[in-house]
């Protein structure tokens, strides 16, 4: 079975709730509605030792990029969104190699990108365990009711977009160093122009693929055109590594023009194809199938984390 699988057989069986639920489970955040005109977004996310960062060792991660790297993945939820951060919890169980030192360092980590942005750390627990080592950590964020962009808004006719670079993440320590597109996602969905919108971090091709099934929709994907971060990057490392954490962006092509005009970001932002109708899933533009590649915690992906 498939991560995506589990996720698609465990969400049928959850009951449905409507009171205050404006977006359900499937999207980066779910979202409540709190009746005054906003929507309250929800996401959690977790690091695991010697998953999401090396744990010890001479090559063992600083432990304030580890604690960053948790609160900067959830970041990237509420930005996928179009929301803004506000608030989060985080629920450390702590292995018998995490000295005093060692989580002092971590929380540090978490509390100086919280301060970045405007984040308030308003609760969580502790524990320790007999082994592992795993962080997890629930974000709350804001959005005007009804603003919210969802990875299933993608019409045939889109063209696709995408912030940033792609391909590396782990060599290049930028899985733990990313700047979540906090600002870039709430100025797409505050301007309306995604139609859908998501994060990338269990790789470009298997990421698209999951915003082209909840669509239904198909993407030709203009493989030249993806911004690799080395030159030493494969095209097969961009389109499949993970922990990119940048946005990818349906938009419609009348609006396109407009949005790369004013785009006010030093981020780069690039048109990487287009989407069309027919079965869900992704194609180079001579029609061959990309697959969709990618990290997957059930199996055995090719990319780096998830």
């Amino acid at each position: 079975m498939t991560e995506d699988a589990f996720l698609a057989s465990l969400i049928a069986r959850i009951p449905a709730v409507s009171k205050g639920l404006a977006i359900p489970p499937g999207d980066d955040c779910a979202a409540l509605d709190l009746g005054d005109g906003r929507w309250w977004l929800i996401a959690v996310d977790q690091v695991v030792g010697d998953r999401h960062y090396v744990q010890s060792g001479p090559a063992a991660t600083p432990p304030e990029l580890a604690g960053r790297k948790v609160l900067a993945r959830n970041l990237s939820d509420i930005a996928a969104m179009g929301g803004v951060p506000t608030c989060c919890l985080v629920a450390g169980a702590f292995g018998p190699t995490c000295s005093a030192a060692w989580l002092q360092r971590f929380y540090a980590g978490i509390l100086a990108l919280a301060a970045r942005f405007e984040v308030a750390m308003i609760g969580g627990d502790l524990a320790l365990t007999p082994t592992d080592t795993v962080v997890s950590l629930t974000i709350l964020g804001e959005i005007a009711a009804g603003k919210a962009v969802r990875r299933g808004g993608a019409r045939a006719g889109d063209e696709f977009w995408a912030t940033g670079v792609f391909g590396d993440s782990l060599a290049s320590g930028h899985h733990l160093t990313f700047e979540p597109r906090c600002a870039e996602g709430a100025w797409l969905a505050g301007r309306g122009y995604a139609h859908a919108m998501m994060d990338v971090s269990d790789g470009l091709l298997l990421d698209a693929t999951r915003m082209c099934r909840a669509s239904g929709v198909s993407l030709v994907l203009d493989v030249g055109a993806v911004p690799r971060r080395t030159a030493a990057t494969t095209l097969q490392g961009a389109l499949s590594d993970g922990e990119d954490y940048e946005l990818i962006v349906a938009v419609s092509p009348e609006a396109a023009p407009a949005m790369a005009r004013d785009w006010p970001f030093a981020t780069p932002f690039a048109r990487l194809g287009g989407f069309a109708a027919g079965v869900p899933g992704v194609w180079d533009r001579q029609g061959n199938a990309l697959g969709q590649g990618g990290y997957d915690h059930f199996g055995r992906g090719s990319g780096g984390g998830a």
